[in-house]
């Protein structure tokens, strides 16, 4: 009998090797977004309603990997995005990924 019933079965696969819990969506950060508007010459208003989710990279201190996705896209074929990992499995809802150094406040999008 499992007397543990305050532990989740399965929640190892949304906390990463070194014990830390990925981040939900979330609205883009300010500079990410002025890169996509400015530098890469998008919509202001798509860009704005896009969401990210990022995990922290372990090589690099305050620098993040992120995924940028249509949560209206996400939402019309039925997805919930919990974080990171969750679109492992879809790359075809992956808009843009790439790195975000908050310290530096550089960003790399592919």
């Amino acid at each position: 009998m499992n007397w543990k019933f305050w532990k989740k079965e399965g929640q190892a696969a949304s906390v990463p090797a070194n014990g830390s819990k990925l981040a939900k969506p979330k609205e883009l950060p300010e500079s990410v977004g002025r890169k996509m508007v400015t530098g890469m010459k998008l919509d202001p208003d798509l860009v704005w309603s896009l969401r990210y989710v990022s995990r922290p990279m372990e090589a690099r201190k305050n620098t993040s990997e992120f995924r940028i996705f249509n949560p209206e896209t996400v939402h019309q074929k039925g997805i919930v995005v919990k974080n990171f990992t969750s679109l492992d499995d879809l790359p075809d809802l992956v808009l843009y990924s790439g790195f975000y150094d908050k310290s530096a406040s550089s960003v790399e999008i592919h």
